[in-house]
């Protein structure tokens, strides 16, 4: 073999690796470096709350306007604030959060879900909600309190008005023994 064949050859099997390697960069799976995958995981993570936050939103808003529906003596209303108390706690125990390493999802599954379909069924049958919304209540700060959120607290509305009648912004140290209703 001439040396002219061999540096021609040479030369092809370098333009063929050069290829190889512009097709691998191009099409190569994506594969992360931690820092990658760490920030990754915040992001996740963040937008799970801000699901998670959403679906408390909900819990809060219709646990208000089933109990202003029941002020009203609209018991048709309630019930069906209440069967969106139910659906929203059906979404988050199916959802799956697992937040700060809590198991939002099993918490709600616990506590939730038996108080929501508790309300329906007294709302339903036209019984007072009154008592069934209060225990609704105590199950969102139960869960606060044992996802590490204990400062917040829900209330049922009790017609004092404002703009949140449905949460208690007083501090820890002045709610007192009430606070984990």
């Amino acid at each position: 073999m001439s040396r002219a064949t061999i540096l021609a050859s040479a030369a092809l099997l370098l333009a063929v690796f050069a290829v190889f390697t512009a097709m691998f960069t191009v099409f190569a799976p994506n594969t992360q470096t931690p820092a990658q995958r760490a920030e990754d995981y915040v992001r996740n993570t963040a937008f799970e709350e801000g699901d998670l936050l959403r679906h408390m939103i909900l819990f809060q808003r219709y646990l208000e306007k089933a109990a202003l529906a029941a002020d009203a003596g609209n018991p048709e209303l309630a019930a069906f604030y209440a069967q969106k108390i139910e659906e929203n706690a059906h979404l988050v125990v199916e959802s799956g959060f697992v937040i700060d390493g809590q198991d939002v999802s099993a918490i709600a599954a616990e506590v939730a879900l038996p108080r929501a379909a508790d309300l329906v069924r007294v709302a339903e049958q036209g019984g007072d909600v009154r008592p069934a919304l209060a225990r609704v209540a105590v199950g969102c700060n139960a869960c606060h309190i044992r996802s590490g959120y204990p400062l917040i607290r829900v209330d049922v509305p009790d017609g004092r008005g404002g703009l949140y009648p449905s949460q208690d912004f007083a501090p820890l140290s002045v709610r007192g023994a009430g606070a984990s209703r």
